[in-house]
């Protein structure tokens, strides 16, 4: 029981190093980032005067060290069936820009209905396939135009956007942003010290 205590301060310790080397890795071994946005009417600018009920939900996976991103989304509840799906890009919240992924739709996504779900292929960035050729024009060529989408991913200037044959402007829409850290290294140090507070308190209840 002792030697457990005494070890509890030394795996709390290996805990926060483990996390403060998360932190300093170099860029060349970065962990890919992710950006979630939930989807609705409410999002949609200017918001339309029939609300719609829809809803959905957007996972994205940048890695821009391999320069790739993968997307997650469900949706349900449309009015009517969807006519379009993709990523607008660069502008801040509340506000509205071109489309700056693939038109209508990425490659794969679910059209012609009022739910569905969908996960994508990791595309590659480097390559023309996941753009809106407008975009790569308006940009200057697909180097700078995967430069934009990555600064507008990361910097929360990008929003997806579900478009329907009642809705041509978009149903509903989510402006991606940064997805919660993980607790993983929090909860993992709590328990030690937990379960070490509990082995402490067991002999004094037996007394």
């Amino acid at each position: 029981m002792i030697r457990f205590l005494s070890a509890v301060p030394t795996l709390l310790a290996m805990t926060l190093v483990i996390a403060v080397l998360m932190l300093w890795a170099p860029v060349s071994y970065a962990i890919p980032l992710t950006f979630v946005a939930p989807l609705s009417a409410a999002n949609e600018v200017p918001p339309p005067v029939v609300v719609s009920q829809g809803t959905g939900f957007a996972t994205v996976v940048l890695d821009p060290t391999a320069q790739t991103l993968q997307l997650n989304v469900t949706f349900s509840g449309l009015t009517s069936n969807d006519v379009a799906a993709h990523i607008h890009c660069c502008t801040p919240l509340g506000s509205n820009t071109g489309v700056a992924t693939t038109v209508p739709a990425f490659p794969g996504f679910p059209l012609g209905v009022t739910s569905g779900s969908y996960q994508s292929v990791v595309f590659d960035l480097t390559q023309p396939l996941i753009y809106n050729p407008a975009f790569v024009t308006a940009r200057g060529g697909l180097p700078q135009a995967e430069a934009a989408l990555i600064a507008g991913i990361q910097n929360g200037q990008t929003y997806l956007n579900i478009h329907t044959m009642n809705f041509q402007g978009g149903e509903i829409r989510g402006q991606l942003f940064p997805a919660p850290a993980p607790a993983s290294l929090v909860f993992l140090a709590l328990a030690l010290l937990g379960l070490g507070l509990r082995h402490h308190r067991m002999p004094a209840a037996r007394r």
